[in-house]
């Protein structure tokens, strides 16, 4: 029968372990797609363009800005994140779920568009290990996660608008948390297109 493709959208302090598990979930269904999104920000490690991210600079970001091309963008750490407009559109077009790591101002721009959109927060177990977790990465400065620690508190106050909480604790145990989600949303009666009219048809 067919189903209505809709949104999953992840959101987490920086260093919560969101992309890991986006990057999880997406090998256990075919169904499920991933956006990228484009960012001003510099690569990172061994980061890959077009791969993690579609790295752009702050002219080529405002032009597609004025050209409609994103559904939503935000400013995030002083750069900018934006995903593409198009890209969401065909894929549930495709009954596609589309995977979304982004954080909670593009959350909200997409529920104001209206867009059939299933959030889920992902929280370290305390702030304590969150940053323990940010030093271990060895990517950013003292300077930096101490930014990050303060965009985390004001990131957790949008915790109790979404609809599923994920304490990530065990990685594993996050991704199958999540995973079943993703199940019991994609068989929700609302998904699937006249499930009465093509019962009878077969």
């Amino acid at each position: 029968m067919k189903k209505r493709g809709f949104v999953v959208t992840f959101a987490s302090p920086s260093g919560g372990g969101k992309s890991t598990i986006c990057n999880e979930v997406l090998k256990i269904n075919p169904l499920f797609c991933y956006s990228i999104s484009w960012t001003t920000r510099e690569l990172r490690g061994d980061e890959v363009n077009g791969k993690d991210y579609f790295f752009i600079d702050i002219e080529t970001f405002k032009q597609k800005i004025d050209e409609d091309f994103f559904l939503e963008y935000a400013e995030v750490h002083g750069n900018f994140y934006g995903t593409s407009r198009e890209f969401i559109t065909d894929c549930i077009e495709k009954e596609k779920i589309v995977l979304l790591d982004i954080d909670v101002q593009g959350v909200e721009l997409l529920k104001k568009q209206g867009i059939d959109v299933v959030t889920i927060f992902i929280l370290p177990p305390s702030e304590r290990i969150l940053e323990d977790r940010l030093v271990k990465r060895g990517t950013d400065t003292t300077e930096v996660i101490n930014k990050r620690l303060e965009n985390a508190k004001k990131e957790i106050e949008y915790l109790q608008g979404y609809d599923y909480l994920v304490i990530n604790d065990n990685i594993q145990d996050a991704i199958n948390t999540v995973n079943c989600i993703l199940i019991a949303e994609t068989n929700k009666q609302k998904r699937y297109i006249d499930p009465v009219k093509e019962y009878y048809r077969s």
